[in-house]
C-alpha cells in the first residue's frame, strides 16, 4: 500500500477527503460557538461546565483512539472511516433531544468516540493518498478543510441559531456532515493487505514511541488553544464586544495564509525556523488577547494565533509521518491526535476553573505561559529528535 498516483498531490482521492472533511468539520464547528451558550442560557450551567462539555467529550476520543491506530493499521482504513462518520453525523441529530445538562453530558461522551475514529481515520487516509515528498503541504492543504469550517461554522450557525433556534442549527449541522460521508464513498481507497499473523497487544501497539517528544509541544499548544474554543464567546459578551464571529473568521484567515506556506518551508528546509516563528506569534498573540481587551487587540489576537495554528499543528503532524512506515501510521496519527486532545480537553477544563478565578484576561495570560513552556520543549528535545530520525529515514 503505497501513496496514490506518485508525484502527483491533487488526485482524486485527496480532493474528495478535503471537501468531505469540510462538510464534516462544518458540522462539527456549529456546536463550538452554541453548546456554551446553549449550556449557560438554556440549561443553566455555569460557565466552568463549559469545560466539562469539551473535556468529556476529549476523554472519549482519547480512550478510542489508541485502538482505532491498532483497528487502522491491522483491518484497513476504508470502512473504520465510513462508519465512523455515518455515526457522528447520527448522534449531531439527536442533540435537540438533550433537555438537561447531565443528558448533554452522556451525549456528548459518546459523540466523541465518533469524532475519535473519524479524525484519526480521515488523517490516516490522507497520508496514504499523499505521495511522501509532498507530505508537508498536502497535511497543510487538507488542513485548510479545518480552517475553512472554522471559519464558515461558527457565523453561519450563530446566525441560524438566532433566526430558527437550537433544532434547525442541529439539523443543519447533521446535513453538512452527511454531506461529508457522501463524498467520502466515492475516495478510491488504497488496496490494503491486512495482518496474516496473531496481533500481540503491547503499550506500543496504542502509542507510537516516536510520536511522544512531538507529541508533548502539540498536547501544550492544544491546552492554550481549547481556551480560545471553548471560552472567547463568553469573553466576547463579557467585553460587549460582539465581534465572537469575526474573531473565528479572522483566526480561519490567519490559519489557512500560514498552511498554504508552511508545508511547503518544511518540505525544502525542515521544522526549525517555520516552528520558531509559530511559537512566537502564538505567544504574542495569547499575550493581546489576555492584555488588550479592546476590539482591535481582540481581532489582532485572532489573527496572530491563527497563523501560529496553522504553522504548528499541521507540521507537528507531518514530522510524526515523516519518520514512521505506513504501517504505523495508524498509530502515529492516533498517538499526535490523542495528545492534541489531551491538551484541548485538559486546558479546557482547567483554564475554565481560572476564568472564575482570575477572569478571562488572567486566563489568557496563563496560556503564553503554556506556550512558553511549549517553545522550550521543543527546541530543547522535540526539534534534535526528530531532524536525527528524519535524517537517518531519508539517508541524507
Amino acid at each position: 500500500m503505497g501513496s496514490e498516483h506518485q508525484g502527483h498531490l491533487w488526485n482524486r482521492s485527496f480532493i474528495l477527503l478535503a471537501f468531505g472533511n469540510l462538510m464534516m468539520a462544518i458540522g462539527f464547528y456549529f456546536l463550538i460557538p452554541t453548546l456554551p451558550i446553549y449550556v449557560v442560557e438554556e440549561l443553566h450551567a455555569k460557565p466552568s461546565d463549559v469545560g466539562y462539555i469539551l473535556a468529556i467529550y476529549t476523554v472519549s476520543a482519547l480512550i478510542i483512539r489508541p485502538f482505532t491506530g491498532i483497528a487502522l493499521d491491522t483491518w484497513g482504513r476504508k470502512w473504520i472511516f465510513l462508519i465512523s462518520l455515518l455515526v457522528f453525523t447520527l448522534t449531531i441529530a439527536v442533540y435537540p433531544l438533550m433537555s438537561s445538562f447531565l443528558f448533554l453530558l452522556a451525549l456528548r461522551f459518546f459523540h466523541g468516540f465518533s469524532w475519535g475514529v473519524t479524525t484519526t481515520s480521515s488523517m490516516t487516509v490522507v497520508v496514504d493518498v499523499i505521495p511522501p515528498d509532498k507530505r508537508g503541504r498536502g497535511i497543510g492543504y487538507f488542513g485548510i478543510s479545518f480552517t475553512l469550517s472554522m471559519a464558515i461554522a461558527p457565523v453561519l450557525a450563530l446566525v441560524i441559531l438566532e433566526a430558527t433556534g437550537y433544532l434547525t442549527m442541529f439539523m443543519t449541522a447533521a446535513l453538512f456532515s452527511f454531506c461529508g460521508l457522501v463524498l467520502a464513498t466515492f475516495v478510491r481507497y488504497p488496496v490494503f493487505i491486512g495482518k496474516r499473523d496473531k496481533v500481540r497487544y503491547t503499550w506500543k501497539q496504542f502509542i507510537e514511541p516516536r510520536g511522544v517528544p512531538i507529541s508533548i509541544p502539540l498536547a501544550l499548544f492544544g491546552a492554550a488553544y481549547g481556551g480560545v474554543f471553548s471560552f472567547i464567546t463568553l469573553f466576547d459578551k463579557d467585553l460587549g464586544l460582539e465581534l465572537a464571529g469575526t474573531f473565528f473568521i479572522i483566526l480561519a484567515g490567519g490559519v489557512t495564509i500560514s498552511r498554504l506556506f508552511a508545508g511547503q518551508i518544511l518540505d525544502r528546509y525542515g521544522p526549525t525556523y517555520i516552528m520558531m516563528t509559530g511559537f512566537i506569534l502564538s505567544i504574542i498573540g495569547f499575550f493581546i488577547l489576555g492584555w488588550f481587551t479592546s476590539p482591535a487587540g481582540f481581532l489582532i489576537s485572532a489573527i496572530l494565533i491563527g497563523i501560529g495554528a496553522g504553522i504548528l499543528i499541521p507540521t507537528l503532524m507531518a514530522m510524526g509521518n515523516n519518520i514512521v512506515d505506513f504501517k504505523r501510521r495508524g498509530a502515529i496519527n492516533a498517538t499526535l491526535i490523542t495528545a492534541f486532545d489531551l491538551g484541548i480537553g485538559a486546558g479546557s477544563l482547567g483554564l475554565g476553573f481560572l476564568s472564575e478565578l482570575i477572569g478571562f484576561p488572567g486566563m489568557y495570560l496563563i496560556s503564553t505561559l503554556i506556550l512558553f513552556v511549549a517553545l522550550t520543549y521543543y527546541f530543547a528535545h522535540t526539534n534534535g529528535f526528530y531532524l536525527k530520525r528524519y535524517n537517518k529515514e531519508t539517508g541524507s
